[in-house]
C-alpha cells in the first residue's frame, strides 16, 4: 500500500516539475533541473506500484532512474558540447531517443538482471513518453520526429505502468 501512496506523490511531483519546466526559459539551469526532475518523477510514478511484486525492488528503482536520466547524455554527444545552453537548445532530440536505442539498452539490461532490466525499460519508456509530448522525438530513427499532444502523456505513462505491472508478475521469483 505504501508504494501506491508514493506513486501518487510521484505523479503529483511529475506534474509540478513539468509545469515548472514549461515556465522556465530554454537553456537555463532551472530548465535542465526541472526536466531531469520531471523525468525521474514520471519514471518513479510508473514503477513504484510494482515494487512489491519483484524480488529485488531496489534494482528496479536503480534501473528506472538510470533509464529515465542517462539517455539525455546523448545531447552532449549530439551537440558536441558540455555547455547546457548548447545541449538543451538543439533543433531536435538526438537520434538515440528512439525505440531502437531503448530496445538495445533494455535487452542488455535484462540479460544482466531481470529486475534491473524491467526498471531500465520503464525508465526509458517514461522518458520517451514525456519527450513525445514535449517537442517530439525521432522514435523510429531514421524516420521523422513524432510529436503527441500533451494530453496523451498521462494515459501513455499509465499504460506503461500497467505493462510493467504485468511483466513484473512474470519475472523469475516474482511475488503475486
Amino acid at each position: 500500500m505504501r508504494h501506491w501512496a508514493l506513486s501518487g506523490a510521484a505523479w503529483i511531483a511529475a506534474v509540478i516539475t513539468h509545469r515548472i519546466w514549461r515556465m522556465t526559459p530554454p537553456g537555463t539551469l532551472g530548465r535542465g533541473l526541472s526536466d531531469a526532475a520531471s523525468h525521474a518523477a514520471l519514471a518513479l510514478a510508473t514503477t513504484l506500484p510494482l515494487a512489491d511484486r519483484v524480488p529485488t525492488p531496489r534494482r528496479v528503482w536503480v534501473g528506472v532512474l538510470i533509464g529515465a536520466l542517462a539517455i539525455d547524455l546523448d545531447h552532449v554527444v549530439a551537440a558536441r558540447s558540455i555547455r547546457l545552453r548548447t545541449c538543451m537548445t538543439m533543433p531536435s532530440r538526438p537520434a538515440t531517443h528512439s525505440v531502437i536505442t531503448a530496445g538495445v539498452a533494455v535487452g542488455w539490461a535484462l540479460r544482466w538482471d531481470c529486475s534491473f532490466g524491467l526498471g531500465v525499460g520503464l525508465g526509458l519508456g517514461s522518458h520517451l513518453v514525456r519527450d513525445l509530448v514535449t517537442g517530439g522525438a525521432p522514435l523510429f530513427y531514421p524516420g521523422r520526429v513524432i510529436t503527441l499532444p500533451e494530453r496523451w502523456g498521462f494515459p501513455f505513462a499509465l499504460s506503461l505502468g500497467a505493462l510493467g505491472w504485468w511483466v513484473s508478475g512474470r519475472l523469475p521469483n516474482a511475488q503475486s
